[in-house]
């Protein structure tokens, strides 16, 4: 039986969308130079940090996904996989999903994190984590150049708020309300790195993973 006692992090990879502006490929679907698709790249990424639990959400294209997921284990750690089935809806519906299946858990806190940002390592990830346990702040960020990126960690108090949210849009209302109350950590470029367009996966295509759970250009 459930104690309802906080378990630790969850990190969600919305994996949702439809790629749109990548043009007739699908962004995650689409290889790198070794032949990895870049949800898996994502995936053995987050699997490698200390996060406890990993939740991937599914929407377009799920069983693609899902097999391309399935054929590039085993990860560090196991996958857990479930589906938005409004993700036509938005970002924000994406998000719902995974918090539910989250929700079970009991996490102490969310990490959010996107497909199609491969060349984030697990280094990243286990600063923010160490930030958190820290000072479990509302919210805890990268910072680069004086810029936010992703992943995002959430704390548990959040989550009402995040599922509350509409539309094709994620936390970053609720991050500008929060002010001085947001952590942050100092991390490289890669956390402003996505894939959105024909060219950038060029640019994918070219790379290969640099180690065991690394996955920036090499």
């Amino acid at each position: 039986m459930s104690t309802g006692v906080a378990t630790g992090i969850v990190a969600l990879v919305l994996a949702a969308g439809r790629s749109s502006r990548s043009g007739d490929r699908h962004k995650l679907l689409a290889p790198d130079q070794m032949g990895q698709p870049m949800i898996a790249r994502t995936l053995q990424a987050v699997c490698a940090s200390a996060v406890d639990t990993v939740i991937v959400v599914l929407g377009h294209r799920a069983n693609d996904l899902r097999a391309a997921i399935d054929t590039h284990a085993p990860y560090a750690r196991e996958v857990a996989v479930t589906m938005a089935a409004d993700h036509a809806d938005g970002l924000s519906a994406s998000l719902r999903a995974g918090l539910r299946m989250a929700e079970a858990r009991h996490p102490s806190g969310i990490l959010v994190c996107l497909g199609d940002m491969p060349w984030i390592g697990p280094d990243v990830i286990t600063r923010l984590l160490a930030r958190h346990r820290q000072s479990p702040a509302p919210v805890t960020v990268p910072v680069h150049d004086g810029r936010q990126g992703h992943p995002v960690l959430w704390d548990r108090t959040m989550i009402p708020a995040l599922m509350a949210l509409k539309g094709d849009r994620g936390g970053g209302a609720l991050m500008r309300a929060l002010g001085e109350r947001v952590a942050t950590v100092q991390a490289g470029a890669t956390i402003h790195e996505d894939f959105d367009t024909p060219d950038r996966l060029d640019q994918f295509a070219a790379t290969r993973p640099a180690g065991p759970g690394l996955t920036g250009p090499s």
